[in-house]
């Protein structure tokens, strides 16, 4: 391994999270899908961890995920150390599970900014990641209700409230 030579202290890698629920892989890359376990753009998990059981519905997840996090986690505001994958999956296991993904995977963005390396790769990693990944043709974005909500969609959340008031 070469991070004992460029890093204070070990990593087996730095990893992209999603959280599989309802039979799909939820996961932030730029912008927030789900697809098929395992066969999103980034490939094929190495380790995966079972984190439990949720009694929380689909509905209520694809709520909160429009509601609280599509705010948050966007391609704009995407930071390969602040603002990824492993935090967006976070916060879901938090909402569902009420508990957080292993800490070496949340620290990970830390340590590699303790180095010289980590700073000087982290806008480029931000930018190639949040702005330039393209999730493969399968994955979907959140809907609710059959409306999606996001850079494929031509809906805003607002719109879909305000047309949902004058029914």
């Amino acid at each position: 391994a070469v991070s004992p030579w460029i890093l204070p202290e070990m990593l087996e890698g730095v990893w992209h999270t999603g959280l599989v629920v309802y039979g799909k892989e939820y996961y932030f890359g730029g912008d927030i899908y789900y697809d098929t376990p395992g066969e999103t753009g980034f490939g094929t998990p190495r380790v995966a961890i079972s984190m439990g059981t949720t009694l929380r519905q689909r509905d209520e997840l694809h709520a909160f995920v429009v509601d609280e996090l599509k705010p948050i986690f966007t391609r704009e505001a995407y930071d390969a150390a602040r603002n990824n994958c492993n935090h967006f999956t976070d916060r879901v296991s938090m909402y569902l599970l009420g508990k957080h993904i292993p800490e070496e995977v949340l620290r990970q963005p830390e340590i590699m900014l303790q180095t010289n390396l980590g700073r000087t790769l982290r806008p480029i990693l931000t930018r190639v990641l949040g702005q330039y990944f393209v999730p493969k043709e399968t994955s979907e974005e959140i809907s609710i209700n059959g409306v999606s909500f996001g850079p494929r969609s031509t809906y805003a959340k607002a719109d879909f409230e305000a047309a949902a008031e004058t029914r």
